[in-house]
């Protein structure tokens, strides 16, 4: 087992850093027919009470009926006071149930005494080590290397960035972690690897924009995103294939096609996985650059990326049946990438509003394979041998 530690103004339209506004759809789209749910959509995230049974996806699905409580550190209010002492059981499937055996990992409240409950499975006490002008804590164990950041998002697991839904805190010299972010980061990375989750090697891969919808325009010329998302999601079909996938495309053209087009296809196809491919922007920044990949958010916790509308932690959508092969997925091949390109890592990250991926009933991801806005990378990105590479590396990542 392999353990994974580890949007703005856009020319043209496109996506653009977390930032500003991650802009892939410029305005909302009409609210389209949703595909069937398969059993098992509903997620339930402890301490969050569960939804109402979904309506049939042929209607548009409403909030939930009643406000439901959200984890008080999105709330901002005051940390909650410690509870009755409930324990994690790495055992059950759950992540956090009551366990009457002893522990040093106490809940206190929502929060989590990482080192602990780290400690309790072999790995060391965490200990300072300096990276730059950040002083990170890493704890060493039988998978590897985790490293927190207290008070950012940001952690590493075994070198990879992976952000947390909860900064986590520093407490009289303990490192504490929301209750949330071990069930939904810590467990999934230390239980199982993408290949363990597999039914079959079939896979969706989603080309980015096209037609009208031309995406972000590429700094170094009047060329688009949608014409580089085509020829990575092409290449990457010939890899694949050439393995014994089963590769089906989205789009094999310049076509313009809805969100809701993209997930019909994709249900028909009744495949194992989804991989959707875009390029970035931070327009009129220059600067930034690098690899970004996102599933969707677990409920209960807040977007790292959000649009034009507010986040909604208290809802789960059918592809959070999927959180945790979502999280290796996206970590493997995020990791698999940077290896391969030697971009800079921005991290697995976590969105609520992309309609093509939270409607989706397979494992799925979004991958952001560089900045257009960039003029170093564009210029890569606009090389063929670039975006072989990026197909390459992402059929490597796939069993």
């Amino acid at each position: 087992m392999v353990l994974g530690w580890a949007l703005v103004a856009v020319i043209l339209g496109g996506c653009s850093t977390p930032q500003e506004t991650f802009a892939h759809l410029r305005t909302p789209p009409p609210q389209p027919p949703q595909p069937p749910a398969r059993a098992g959509a509903e997620v339930v995230v402890p301490g969050i009470p569960p939804e109402a049974p979904p309506v049939p996806l042929t209607e548009t699905p409403p909030k939930p009926a009643v406000d439901l409580p959200v984890p008080k550190d999105i709330a901002q209010t005051a940390t909650p006071q410690a509870d009755s002492g409930s324990v994690v059981d790495v055992s059950r499937p759950e992540g956090l149930v009551p366990n009457p055996a002893p522990s040093l990992a106490v809940i206190a409240g929502d929060w989590v005494d990482l080192g602990a409950w780290l400690q309790e499975r072999g790995w060391s006490s965490f200990h300072p080590v300096p990276h730059g002008k950040d002083l990170r804590h890493e704890s060493d164990g039988p998978g590897g290397t985790i490293a927190v950041l207290p008070g950012q998002k940001k952690t590493w697991w075994n070198g990879t960035q992976v952000w947390f839904g909860f900064e986590p805190r520093l407490e009289k010299g303990r490192i504490k972690i929301h209750r949330l972010d071990l069930a939904a980061h810590c467990l999934p990375l230390m239980s199982g690897s993408v290949a363990t989750d597999l039914a079959a090697r079939s896979v969706v891969i989603d080309a980015g924009h096209g037609g009208r919808n031309a995406g972000t325009r590429s700094i170094s010329g009047n060329r688009h995103e949608k014409e580089f998302t085509l020829d990575w999601a092409l290449r990457l079909k010939a890899l694949l294939e050439s393995r014994g996938w089963k590769v089906t495309l989205t789009r094999t053209n310049d076509v313009d096609l809805s969100l809701a087009e993209r997930v019909d296809r994709t249900e028909v196809s009744d495949a194992v996985l989804f991989l959707s491919l875009h390029f970035n922007s931070a327009f009129p920044n220059r600067e930034a650059a690098g690899l970004e990949t996102y599933s969707v958010t677990p409920r209960g916790m807040a977007s790292h990326v959000i649009r034009d509308f507010a986040d909604e932690p208290t809802r789960s959508f059918p592809n959070n049946a999927h959180d945790a092969v979502n999280l290796r997925l996206a970590l493997a091949v995020h990791r698999s990438i940077l290896g391969m390109t030697g971009q800079a890592d921005r991290g697995v990250r976590r969105a609520r509003f992309m309609d093509v991926l939270r409607w989706q009933n397979r494992p799925a991801i979004l991958i952001e394979g560089g900045y257009l806005s960039s003029p170093q990378e564009a210029a890569r990105i606009q090389s063929p041998e670039f975006r072989q590479k990026l197909a390459e590396a992402v059929a490597a990542a796939l069993p």
